[in-house]
């Protein structure tokens, strides 16, 4: 397909994560380019695309053709995340998901774009995700599980089935949430590693085997 031919899009972040969906989408799409608030890149090229400025430039008026861009915001910190997402659908972009297509994801699945899902993850029957979740490589999601706005869920982390995820939850590398556990709290951060064997309140961190409170966020 040529590159006129192709959809468009922007990436949030220019970083790691922002540089691993640059290669993912360009099967897909012409990447216009980053943006980025570090003032160190502007103009900069990362991976062949050049750094357009801060995130700001995309609500510039007649800056860009909104109504055919896409914008993706793979940005681990969940509360950035949700809120470009949010000003870019506002301000009239398309906001579509990212799923890989090595993904396994059970028909009844229900997905509220955008969500980004990398590789070897696998979703079983009668889960919903809400829009704005980020999901690594190599996560298994159990069945009705219950994922609500702006959660991430890192690299190889392990989710029971009947769980409850409050909005922006962050759960760490290679965490597992047992079933039995009823809800973990908005905006909670589980350490990497851990085992949560009982619920998580609101605005906490916790870590270890099992988890235990560490602190307040």
């Amino acid at each position: 397909m040529e590159k006129t031919n192709m959809k468009k899009c922007i990436i949030v972040g220019a970083g790691t994560y922002g540089q691993v969906y640059s290669k993912y989408l360009s099967e897909e799409y012409e990447i216009l380019g980053f943006v980025d608030d570090n003032p160190e890149l502007f103009n900069h090229i990362v991976n062949d695309y050049r750094v357009l400025g801060a995130v700001d430039v995309l609500f510039e008026q007649n800056r860009f053709n909104i109504e055919t861009i896409s914008i993706f915001v793979p940005i681990g910190d969940n509360s950035v995340r949700k809120e470009v997402l949010e000003k870019a659908r506002a301000f009239g972009y398309l906001t579509p998901s990212f799923i890989h297509e090595s993904v396994i994801i059970d028909s009844s699945v229900q997905i509220e774009d955008p969500v980004y899902i990398l590789p070897g993850t696998t979703i079983m029957p009668y889960t919903k995700i809400s829009r704005d979740v980020m999901v690594s490589m190599s996560v298994n999601i159990a069945h009705h599980v219950l994922i609500k706005e702006g959660c991430f869920f890192s690299l190889g982390s392990n989710v029971g089935a009947s769980i409850v995820i409050e909005e922006l939850a962050y759960i760490g590398m290679a965490a597992t949430l047992m079933t039995g556990v009823k809800r973990l709290g908005a905006n909670c951060l589980i350490g990497a590693g851990s085992v949560v064997i009982r619920d998580v309140p609101d605005n906490v961190i916790v870590a270890g085997v099992p988890a235990k409170f560490l602190k307040n966020k």
